[in-house]
This record gives structure tokens, sequence and C-alpha cells, in this order.
């Protein structure tokens, strides 16, 4: 695959040179270029140039280790990295978090001395009235591997039965563990359901009944999660569920400070199991607040900030 990068690459210029072009015959001068992606943002400063868009904005979200075993994989990201620090010049740059702005001035891309705005993943308004919280649900989304959270739960399935008598898990999504999941509970002490895939309303719809998102990554500086904005707990957050997740990302301390959820160690599983208990005694008060900070990054309220400082 990443020796058919740089064709990709090349055809990806063609295609949005062209389409750009197209657009501007028609109505004229685009007025912002946006980009989450270095080497698109790349591509817009180039359009800028030849006059076919007035303003470029690039909104950073990636992190890329530069050092890797494969020296191929090596190769791509250091070009990448040139890619990310000519883009540093769009004409707004904005960061989804402080850790990769922070990061990007320790390595050089960045003036140490010059600030940059910063705007998350944003949430939407998607939770709903609820009343019924004795029954344990808990819910995930995500890349169906180990260490991503759902052992804590199949480990401790035994003592998390005897004090919620109606538990259930509802994971979304697929992975290269899928299959060792799926043999881990079968005959389980309580429903175990694998969805697959989902989108759109059906997403949100096996979502909404429950009642705990998981999100208890492995905490760890060199993985990429560290210096992400995690769209999985925003997702959570849509729907007013409070949250048990590990102390991966820089949200990890709205969490804390919101009462939305409890951040846990990984390592800890009797604390998993006690943070269990904490929510499900204090439910309703964890999912106000969890519904409070749903609304302070309601992405309506936060993305106009990509575009203009007001």
């Amino acid at each position: 695959m990443f020796y058919l990068l740089p064709v990709r690459s090349a055809i990806n210029l063609m295609q949005i040179m062209w389409h750009t072009f197209r657009f501007t015959k028609r109505y004229g001068k685009a007025d912002t270029y946006f980009s989450v992606n270095a080497y698109t943002a790349w591509i817009g400063l180039i359009m800028k140039k030849m006059g076919l868009v007035q303003k470029t904005v690039f909104w950073v979200w990636d992190y890329y280790p530069p050092i890797h075993e494969d020296k191929i994989i090596m190769l791509m990201r250091m070009i990448y990295w040139q890619f990310d620090k000519i883009s540093s010049h769009s004409d707004r740059v904005v960061f989804v978090n402080n850790r990769l702005m922070q990061l990007r001035k320790e390595i050089g891309v960045l003036p140490r001395n010059k600030s940059f705005p910063v705007v998350s993943i944003g949430t939407d308004l998607l939770f709903k009235e609820r009343s019924d919280s004795k029954t344990l649900t808990f819910g995930f989304i995500g890349v169906i591997k180990k260490s991503q959270g759902i052992e804590m739960i199949l480990d401790n399935a035994e003592y998390i039965k005897k004090h919620f008598p109606q538990v259930k898990f509802e994971i979304i999504g697929s992975g290269p563990d899928e299959d060792h999941f799926k043999r881990m509970v079968k005959d389980f002490v309580f429903p175990v359901t694998f969805h697959g895939y989902l989108e759109g309303e059906s997403f949100n719809d096996v979502l909404a009944k429950c009642t705990i998102g998981i999100a208890t990554y492995i905490p760890d500086k060199s993985n990429v999660s560290h210096y992400g904005d995690p769209g999985k707990i925003k997702r959570y957050l849509s729907l007013g569920l409070p949250v048990i997740a590990t102390d991966v990302f820089e949200f990890s301390d709205e969490i804390i400070k919101s009462g939305a959820g409890i951040i846990i160690d990984y390592n800890d599983q009797k604390m998993f199991v006690s943070s269990v208990k904490k929510i499900m005694n204090n439910y309703q008060v964890y999912r106000r607040n969890a519904i409070t900070l749903c609304r302070r990054y309601y992405y309506k309220k936060i993305y106009p900030k990509l575009f203009s400082a007001g």
C-alpha cells in the first residue's frame, strides 16, 4: 500500500486542483480552502498562489511518529512532516488539542513563541430523556482489539454480574481480535452483542440504550492516541453517556473537572469495578454532567472558531 502512496497522492493533487478550477470557473474564487491533512493543506497553498482560493485553513489532527522499524514507512512519514511544516504557513492554522501544537513546537515545526487556536472535535445533541438507570449496559465503539478496554469488562464479568444482575455489553465495530472476543463470550455470564460496523441512526440507536461508555486505552505516550482527540468519547457524551476512560487524551482533564465520568488506571481492575458502582449509584448526576459537557463542545458552538477568531 505504501508503495502506491506517491501515485495516489499525485492523483489526489490532480483531482483537487481540477475540481477547484471547475468550481472557480463557474462561481469565482473560493472564499476558503479547508483541510485536516498536511498534504492537502499544501495543495491549498498552491491553489492560493494560483488565485483559485482566497484563504486557507489547516485544522491539524495528525501525528505520525517519525521513527519506524520499516524504512519505507519512516521515509513516507519524513516526507509527510515536510508537508506539515510547509502547511503551517496556511492563513489559519488550528489544532485539535494543545498536545499536537506543543509537539510541533518541540520538534521545530512551529516557532515556540507563536500561539495558535485550539478547536477540538465537537459533540452533537443526540441525547434523549431517560429514567431507567437500573440496567447496566456497557457501550463500546471502535476497533476490536486487545487492550482497548473490552477485556476489562470480560475479565470482571462475574463480579459485575453479582452487583448488577441486569447487565449487558453492546460492542460496535470490528477488528483483528473480534473472533478472539467472540469465542471468549460464548456461553457467557451476561449478554454480549457484537453489532459489527454501524452508521447513522442504527449506530445511535444502539448507543442510546447504553448506560456507560467505555474508552480504556493503554496509556502510552508513544501511542498515536496520546496526541489525538477522543471522537469515541465525544460520541458517548453526545448521547448523554457517562464515561469510564484511561488517562490517554488531553480531554481526560475535562472529564474529571466536569464529573462526566471517571478516569481510571488501566492496570487497576478493582478501580474499574468501583468506578462502575460509583457511576451507577449516582447515575443521574453523572448523566447530567455528561450532557453539560456535551453542550459545551457542541459543534455548532465551537466550529465557527475554525474560520475566524471571533
